[in-house]
C-alpha cells in the first residue's frame, strides 16, 4: 500500500485563520527506515500537528537514519512556531499525522503566544475528529464546523482587519505590512519592526523573502522550460547565484538539486503535495 498524503484548503469562513491542513498516513505501507523522514520548507505558519498513530523525531538531517532514530522524540501533540530554515522529522515507523498551518497573527487572536509551543485545549480538541473511521475529506468538514465555532467565539479583537485569506502567503505578508503603514502613519522604522514581530514573529526582510521565494516558485511553475538563469532574471534576482542562496535558505538545497530529491525522494512528499518547483 502507498503511504497516502492530502492536502485541505480552508473554506472562506476560515481563510483568515488558517493557510492549509495536510494529512500524511503511512499505515501499511511499510515504508524503510530511509524514505520514514518528513522534509519541510521554511514557513512564516505556525504549524500545529496532532500525532494519532506512530512517533515522529525531530532531526537534523533527512538522510543519516542513525542520527533520526538517536534523535529527540515529539510529543503526541506539538507546535513549530514560524521557523527561517526547513523542518525535518522520521517517524520510527507507522505513522499518521495531521499538520495544520495557522497564520501568526490569527494564531495570538485565539490567545495563544508566538514564543511558546503549547497547544490550545479547543485546538487539540478539533483535531481528534480525524481520529474517526470517517473519510479525510468528511473528516476535514468536521474540523472546519468546529475550528469555525473557536475562530468566532475565541479570537482576540485588536481594532484590526482579519486578513481576508489567500492560496498566496505573500499576500499576506504584503497585507500585514500595508496594514502596519497605514495603522499608525509617522511612526518610526523601529516601531513598525517591533510590531510587525508581534504579529508574525518574522522581521520585514524574513517577509520579503517569503515573498521573493514564492514568487519564484510560481514563476517556475508558469514558464516551466526556461533556465536557471532566466528563471532568476525574470525574478528579479540579481543573477543565479543569488536565487540559489535564497531557495537553500528557505529550503537547505539549491534549486537543481532540490528538483531531483523532490522528484526521486520519498522524505519531499510535502514539496510534491504543496506543488513546489524551482
Amino acid at each position: 500500500m502507498a503511504p497516502r498524503s492530502a492536502l485541505f484548503l480552508p473554506p472562506k469562513t476560515l481563510s483568515s485563520c488558517i493557510a492549509a491542513v495536510i494529512v500524511r498516513d503511512t499505515r501499511g505501507a511499510g515504508l524503510p527506515a530511509r524514505d520514514r523522514f518528513n522534509v519541510f520548507p521554511a514557513t512564516p505558519l505556525v504549524s500545529v500537528t496532532q500525532v494519532f498513530k506512530g512517533e515522529l523525531r525531530l532531526t537534523d538531517t533527512a538522510f543519516s537514519v542513525t542520527d533520526a532514530a538517536n534523535a529527540q522524540a515529539l510529543p503526541s501533540a506539538f507546535v513549530v512556531t514560524p521557523q527561517n530554515k526547513p523542518t525535518v522529522s522520521w517517524s520510527t515507523g507507522d505513522v499518521f499525522a495531521v499538520t495544520v498551518g495557522f497564520f501568526p497573527d490569527a494564531w495570538l487572536k485565539l490567545g495563544a503566544n508566538l514564543n511558546e509551543n503549547s497547544m490550545p485545549t479547543k485546538i487539540k480538541k478539533a483535531l481528534q475528529v480525524f481520529e474517526s473511521n470517517k473519510k479525510q475529506k468528511e473528516c476535514w468538514v468536521s474540523f472546519c464546523d468546529i475550528l469555525h465555532l473557536v475562530w468566532q467565539e475565541n479570537r482576540r479583537s485588536n481594532g484590526l482587519a482579519d486578513w481576508p485569506g489567500s492560496d498566496r502567503l505573500s499576500d499576506w505578508a504584503m497585507f500585514l505590512m500595508n496594514r502596519l503603514a497605514t495603522t499608525k502613519p509617522g511612526q518610526s522604522a523601529r516601531t513598525m519592526e517591533r510590531r510587525l514581530r508581534r504579529w508574525t514573529g518574522r522581521s520585514r526582510q524574513q517577509l520579503d523573502h517569503i515573498i521573493a521565494v514564492e514568487d519564484l516558485h510560481r514563476r517556475s511553475v508558469k514558464t516551466p522550460g526556461l533556465s536557471m538563469a532566466g528563471l532568476a532574471a525574470d525574478a528579479g534576482f540579481s543573477d543565479q547565484s543569488h536565487m540559489g542562496r535564497a531557495v537553500r535558505r528557505a529550503t537547505g538545497f539549491s534549486p537543481a538539486k532540490l528538483n531531483r530529491l523532490i522528484q526521486t525522494e520519498e522524505s519531499f512528499w510535502c514539496y510534491r503535495l504543496l506543488g513546489e518547483r524551482f
